[in-house]
């Protein structure tokens, strides 16, 4: 029970630091998500695709705050951080100051808000948090939500994984093992450790998918609503959810098949979906004529588009791209790490889920719902990589890899399930996969993000490179942190030296515990 609480608490000691290390508007889409929720606070009405505009303050914040390249190419009036790090010291400085005196005000922008479209619950939580800051400034307010979302979504997933583990009938060491791996994802903080929905949706979709392999393996009434509750809430969280929902349905249907449910269990379950979801989603189809809302429908690329794009994609490229992004990638700046420490981390997973596939031991069917989420939610991805070529004309090749994380956790499980059952080199494999999501986690803070953002640029740096920074850049370059970063360098370099040293300890005990004689105990 101690590796547990130390993880959660490694798990919140790294959303934090994630969330005070990125720089405004480095998150992915971040300055869209937020104004999201400011205009909700300031409006009072659920904003519309195509008419709600930016909050002035927002994009008054382009002019000081340095974005990615990528951002650039939409917001050409914002500078980018290469440009920015040559400006003058008294120019950032000025930059910084002005930032920090934006403050809402009832005006707004001409640009339209392009993520007007998504369900709103993440954004009303949020919303009702920014609202008394109205007299902060900006840095301060996305601070604190980035905190808030970060820390919630990470004892979401925690409670959603150890629920999942506990269905699955794992092993102690081996639920330890991927606790621990998953709150080494660097992604997964890339993806909640920013203002958006994604925060809420991680969280909820490994306490759904707990609560459906729950009701699979006891089909009572209390395990039917415990998972509609959740699927209801994920829905009014994040449109993938409908992926979700028909997994749901189907897993219904065939335990009522089998007689093992009432249909009137079924029933109650779907009417509290309804009840709760039905009316955002009714709201869609009434402005948008579709049920998801999406930007690429509200666009006119529906189902035969999307479809009609599936041929003329590299899919090769697509999932290698995919699958490496699910476990890295550089935030809105979409720097890479190592391509060979990725791959090594996704041969690994594919085969400890091969041995979960192909063990002798019967599949139970809180496995198998999953093993279904996994595939399901995987088309559903595919369909999105599809929609996105149809509509940018094939500039962008493939779906966002932040929607994967919602498949971090049953993932993970299956992987330490198959690795725990493989009685040779299951535990070898084990403590492979515990070494180097160690090791990434480390190098993430250490060799990419703390450099990137205190000037060293995106350009990958060796051993010596990482001395050198270190020994004679760090302290150098403190200040320009400080500038970018919305926590000071000093609270930030202090939770550095403790995340590390945690992971370090933590991974060995893991390991240790891998490694050691057979255990029997499930959690």
């Amino acid at each position: 029970m101690r590796v547990r609480k130390l993880t959660l608490i490694l798990g919140v000691l790294n959303a934090c630091l994630y969330s005070g290390l990125l720089p405004l508007w480095e998150g992915f889409d971040e300055p869209f998500h937020y104004a999201y929720v400011e205009s909700l606070w300031q409006t009072h009405r659920l904003p519309v695709l195509g008419r709600t505009p930016m909050p002035s303050d927002v994009s008054r914040s382009f002019q000081f705050a340095p974005v990615s390249y990528i951002l650039h190419g939409w917001i050409p009036e914002a500078t980018t951080f290469d440009e920015w790090l040559l400006l003058p010291q008294a120019e950032k400085e000025r930059r910084r100051n002005e930032l920090d005196r934006l403050r809402p005000d009832p005006g707004n922008s001409a640009r339209k808000n392009f993520e007007a479209h998504h369900a709103p619950l993440a954004y009303m939580i949020l919303a009702l948090l920014d609202w008394p800051m109205s007299n902060a400034p900006i840095t301060v307010r996305v601070l604190v939500l980035r905190l808030v979302a970060a820390v919630f979504s990470t004892v979401l997933l925690y409670l959603g994984a150890m629920a999942l583990c506990r269905t699955l009938r794992m092993q102690r060491r081996s639920t330890n093992a991927a606790l621990f791996t998953i709150f080494c994802s660097e992604m997964l903080y890339a993806t909640i450790a920013h203002v958006a929905n994604d925060w809420l949706a991680v969280g909820l979709s490994a306490l759904f998918l707990a609560s459906l392999a729950s009701f699979v393996e006891r089909p009572d009434r209390r395990s039917a609503l415990i998972a509609a509750f959740w699927l209801a809430a994920g829905l009014l969280t994040k449109a993938y959810f409908l992926a979700f929902a028909l997994l749901a349905l189907a897993a219904t249907a065939i335990v009522i098949w089998r007689g093992r449910a009432r249909a009137k269990t079924a029933l109650a379950a779907g009417i509290l979906v309804l009840a709760v979801a039905g009316p955002w989603y009714a709201r869609n189809i009434v402005l948008y004529k579709n049920v998801s809302g999406t930007q690429e429908e509200f666009d006119g690329v529906g189902i035969r588009q999307t479809l009609a794009a599936a041929p003329r994609i590299d899919w090769v490229a697509t999932a290698g791209f995919l699958a490496r992004g699910s476990l890295w990638t550089g935030n809105n700046s979409f720097t890479s790490f190592s391509r060979s420490t990725l791959n090594i981390m996704l041969v690994i997973l594919f085969f400890a889920l091969a041995a979960w596939g192909l063990g002798r031991r019967a599949i139970q069917p809180s496995e198998l719902i999953a093993f279904a989420a996994i595939v399901l939610f995987s088309l559903a991805v595919a369909y999105a990589s599809c929609a996105s070529f149809a509509h940018t004309n094939g500039d962008i090749p493939g779906a966002s890899p932040w929607y994967t994380q919602v498949l971090l956790a049953p993932v993970i499980a299956l992987a330490y399930l198959g690795m725990s059952r493989w009685k040779r080199v299951g535990p070898v494999l084990a403590g492979c996969t515990v070494a180097i999501w160690t090791w990434v986690l480390i190098a993430t803070w250490t060799v990419k993000l703390f450099p990137l953002y205190s000037g060293a640029g995106a350009a990958p740096m060796r051993l010596h490179d990482v001395w050198n920074w270190y020994a004679h850049g760090a302290a150098a370059h403190m200040h320009d942190l400080s500038l970018l970063a919305l926590a000071p360098a000093a609270l930030l370099y202090a939770g550095l030296l403790v995340s590390v040293p945690l992971s370090i300890l933590l991974s060995a005990a893991v390991i240790r515990d891998l490694t050691s004689s057979p255990d029997r105990e499930v959690l």
